[in-house]
């Protein structure tokens, strides 16, 4: 009997469940491939934390880098000083939304998968967070931007002579303007300096886009895109399993049928001439085992298999063996309170199969083939396939695929549960063991 490789594969993980895991990056299929490192931060899911902290800095350069050309150009303008509190109120107006509002965002979406919410209450959560941002900024700017900045006149001195600051209106990207006579030359909608509705508007609008408002729409995409993913993935692994266990199956009745089926036919044609009562005890074991074999191995090889049917297989094959091979002989043991036990379909048939090709045929002379169930220390059912035969190496044939096969579908079924032992008899020959949990 051949030496048994060590064989097994493990079975395909379940999908992650990637709606209620932000900490995984998107599948590319989804986020793409080309991402310089502004971009990067789109691997991830929409208001995830990694999304946020990326979406920061990368949006967070680009503010900057026009905060600090606009404070340029206000340095070197006509202003008489820097307007301090218009830039103080312009990085608020910037910075809160960039910064609270996908942290909030994150912290609404987290707190909707947590509780398994559907994807609309998902979406009012996140743009309720949001919306919130955008309130706050919208209420300093309207009622604590004035206050705020009449305070750092008067800190800074840029006061005139009633206490009231000289007002500076700072047009991002257009101009500055001092109350000076200077001034005068500037539009007549330059010199108002009561911020309009469209003014707020404005600010509305790019509160909104900095805390991320384009990302809503982006949400929902990514939401149907992943629930796409993991249907054709399902049905993907569906397939697979389903082609695997259909391969397994043909290999395994593959090895029972037809090699020794056309053996025991020759057998019968020479004895119906030299000894008829030889060649029909053949025709009735032949008869009996195909009785037994044939439904179960067409089956799908389900749950249904039972560990007294399994034996009943492997029962009428020994039979057949024993009118084609007279100097073999058998035993079975069988507890009547295991029988209605769950057993793999084939793998016990085919236990025995390997025993008299690589043990009792390579051997001259009496051969004995045991089998044997019973429940282990741990309460696991083992069934084992003994042979006083050839032993291990004394046969040339084989590769081993047959082991191999059983390993890996005990691996699928059972994991570390389950295992399939060889190992040398002292009195000479083979034992094989299978050992798989009642489930």
């Amino acid at each position: 009997m051949p030496s048994p490789a060590a064989h097994a594969t493990l079975p395909l993980p379940p999908p992650a469940s990637a709606e209620t895991d932000l900490a995984r990056p998107l599948p590319e299929a989804l986020a793409g491939r080309a991402h310089g490192w502004l971009t990067n931060y789109r691997r991830w899911p929409v208001f995830s934390p990694a999304w946020v902290r990326g979406r920061a800095r990368s949006v967070g350069l680009l503010i900057t880098v026009l905060y600090l050309l606009t404070m340029s150009a206000a340095l070197t303008g006509a202003a008489p000083k820097a307007p301090l509190g218009g830039f103080v109120q312009l990085t608020i107006t910037l910075l809160v939304p960039l910064l609270a509002g996908p942290w909030l965002g994150s912290l609404a979406r987290r707190r909707a998968l947590a509780r398994g919410l559907g994807l609309r209450a998902e979406l009012a959560a996140v743009a309720g967070a949001l919306a919130a941002v955008v309130l706050a900024v919208a209420a300093f700017n309207h009622w604590g931007a004035e206050p705020m900045k009449q305070g750092i006149a008067e800190w800074t001195g840029m006061v005139d002579e009633t206490g009231q600051r000289r007002r500076v209106t700072l047009s991002i990207g257009i101009f500055i303007r001092g109350d000076g006579p200077e001034s005068n030359d500037m539009p007549a909608d330059a010199r108002s300096t009561s911020p309009e509705p469209s003014t707020h508007l404005a600010f509305a609008l790019m509160g909104a886009l900095l805390a991320g408002g384009l990302a809503l729409p982006r949400l929902r995409r990514e939401h149907d895109g992943l629930r796409a993913l993991a249907a054709e993935e399902a049905l993907v692994r569906a397939q697979q399993q389903r082609r695997e266990a259909e391969l397994r199956l043909s290999v395994l009745a593959a090895q029972v049928e037809p090699h020794f089926l056309f053996n025991t036919l020759a057998g019968v044609r020479s004895a119906i001439t030299s000894d008829p009562a030889r060649a029909a005890a053949l025709i009735d074991s032949l008869a009996e085992y195909l009785r037994a074999a044939i439904p179960r191995l067409r089956s799908d090889g389900g749950a249904e298999a039972t560990l007294a049917g399994q034996v009943e297989i492997a029962r009428a094959y020994l039979a057949l063996m024993v009118a084609r091979m007279p100097r073999l002989s058998f035993s079975i043991e069988l507890p009547a309170d295991l029988g209605a036990l769950g057993c793999p379909p084939l793998m016990l048939v085919s236990l025995v199969e390997n025993a008299i090709k690589h043990g009792a045929e390579p051997k001259v002379g009496p051969v004995h083939v045991a089998l044997q169930a019973q429940l282990d220390a741990l309460g696991r059912l083992q069934v084992s396939v003994s042979d006083d035969g050839a032993g291990f190496g004394a046969s040339v044939g084989g590769t081993g695929i047959g082991l191999a096969n059983i390993r890996e579908r005990l691996q699928q079924m059972h994991g570390e549960r389950a295992a399939l032992v060889l190992r040398a008899r002292p009195e000479g020959g083979v034992c094989a063991t299978l050992t798989w949990p009642i489930d």
